[in-house]
């Protein structure tokens, strides 16, 4: 007979309630940035944007780079589950969809492009940003990995797969830029079909 543990309730209850704080804090770091500019991120900007104290504050997060390194890392998961590999039943197809999101929501998000690119300076200069920027990178491609696999496992070596999907990460970095500055719609979804094909080609010969 199944029996009321308070304890378990209560600790489950707990856990929710941290979490809905960490991304309240999150989010409101979000705001900030993306308003301001990380120089506006401090810890009063913080728990003035969150509403929470600063005792609550240092109690989920040791200090703002794991505010930062948790905000960059929420976009990062929302980007890649907005495009999720398993709706598609071909490379081709799967490729568009990403251009398709990257100029139709991504770049068109003004506060995600000063979050984004604002943050690579801070990982040119500061240690600790450079390996959140690895990391960052690295999850990205972990993320398109599976893509990689579901079309083509068994059929290409793992260094050829690794290859193309640092390709299609490091081409996504420059279009987002490019597209953002010279807002040609109909060129650069061109010049994102060539190089999807480019992209086929190269793992299909």
């Amino acid at each position: 007979m199944f029996g009321f543990n308070k304890s378990s309730f209560m600790n489950l209850t707990r856990q929710q309630s941290a979490l809905i704080t960490r991304e309240k804090i999150v989010s409101a770091a979000f705001n900030i940035v993306g308003r301001e500019g990380y120089e506006s991120l401090t810890t009063n900007s913080l728990i003035s944007e969150a509403g929470v104290a600063k005792g609550t504050l240092y109690h989920h997060f040791s200090n703002l780079d794991e505010v930062v390194y948790s905000m960059i890392q929420m976009i990062l998961d929302q980007s890649l589950n907005d495009v999720p590999v398993e709706k598609f039943e071909s490379l081709a197809d799967y490729l568009d969809a990403i251009g398709k999101y990257l100029m139709e929501d991504f770049t068109q998000n003004p506060q995600i492009m000063n979050i984004v690119f604002g943050f690579l300076p801070k990982g040119m200069k500061d240690l600790f940003f450079k390996s959140v920027g690895k990391d960052m990178l690295e999850n990205a491609c972990n993320r398109i990995a599976p893509a990689m696999q579901k079309f083509y496992s068994g059929r290409l070596s793992e260094e050829k797969i690794d290859k193309a999907i640092r390709m299609v990460d490091m081409f996504t970095v420059g279009f987002c830029v490019h597209f953002t500055i010279f807002e040609e719609k109909q060129k650069y979804l061109e010049i994102w079909q060539d190089f999807s094909e480019l992209m086929i080609n190269y793992l299909e010969t």
